[in-house]
């Protein structure tokens, strides 16, 4: 079972929030065991925002309501546990290890050739662990001789509109998501879409608009128990492996020649 935490939707959200709402966030998780009892009026009163602004914060965050967030913040409180570092070390191995048998279930080879075939490929992530992983993967990949380009997923932004007018069905965009239920992730990869442009996903679950609509898919497991802290490893082990099957696959193409 993956869970998804507060902190992962904050997170995969945070570049659609306003400055109030990002004010609200920062609110919410710094108190949010004071917040279980209170209706939606006293949360806005004691946040010093107001009704209707805790009701689209809720829904940026895929919740009906405020009542239904609520009720998922005392879920999420009452399914957590206390785990010794010997106990998270054993989670951790085991996203990994789970990770890495699915990965090598699968036949990656049309995607190192959908990657290689790609005049321009395109990578990114939703939110700031993810913008971390696109790096990490622009950079290992760099190193074997392919160049990964950086995708912003602000619509507003110049480069963004350029980036949109020239891409083709001949291009690739990698896309690393916690939940693959982004808003932002939505309308930036609307025109993507539409031009009918390759997508791998690598997303933290396993059913999701991000992986319903893309090319390729890779599903990382991030199953954990602690709200306050999501471990990474098992999205870095799909870069290892990627980077190793790329190159693997580079050198095979090489000696066919």
């Amino acid at each position: 079972m993956i869970l998804v935490k507060l902190e992962e939707l904050i997170n995969d959200n945070h570049t659609t929030f306003s400055e109030g709402e990002r004010v609200l966030a920062k609110f919410i998780l710094d108190n949010r065991k004071d917040i279980y009892d209170l209706g939606i009026n006293e949360l806005a009163k004691k946040s010093l925002s107001s009704k209707s602004s805790v009701l689209r914060f809720a829904q940026k965050l895929g919740f009906s309501g405020y009542t239904e967030m609520r009720n998922f913040m005392k879920w999420e409180n009452h399914s957590e546990k206390s785990f010794t570092q010997e106990d998270f070390g054993k989670i951790v191995i085991s996203n990994v290890e789970q990770t890495v048998n699915q990965l090598n279930e699968m036949d990656l080879t049309k995607i190192c050739e959908a990657i290689d075939r790609s005049p321009n490929v395109y990578i990114t992530g939703t939110g700031l662990m993810q913008q971390g992983l696109a790096k990490e993967m622009q950079r290992m990949f760099l190193g074997i001789g392919k160049n990964m380009q950086t995708l912003p997923l602000d619509i507003g932004t110049n480069i963004y509109q350029l980036l949109m007018e020239r891409i083709s069905e001949e291009d690739l965009i990698i896309v690393f998501s916690g939940s693959g239920n982004n808003a932002t992730l939505k309308e930036a990869l609307s025109i993507p879409l539409i031009k009918n442009v390759n997508i791998v996903a690598i997303t933290g679950s396993h059913h999701n608009w991000l992986m319903n609509h893309a090319t390729f898919c890779i599903p990382v497991n991030i199953n954990h128990n602690s709200s306050w802290f999501s471990s990474s490893s098992a999205f870095y082990s799909v870069i290892d492996i990627f980077a190793y099957h790329y190159f693997e696959y580079k050198n095979k193409t090489l000696q066919d020649k």
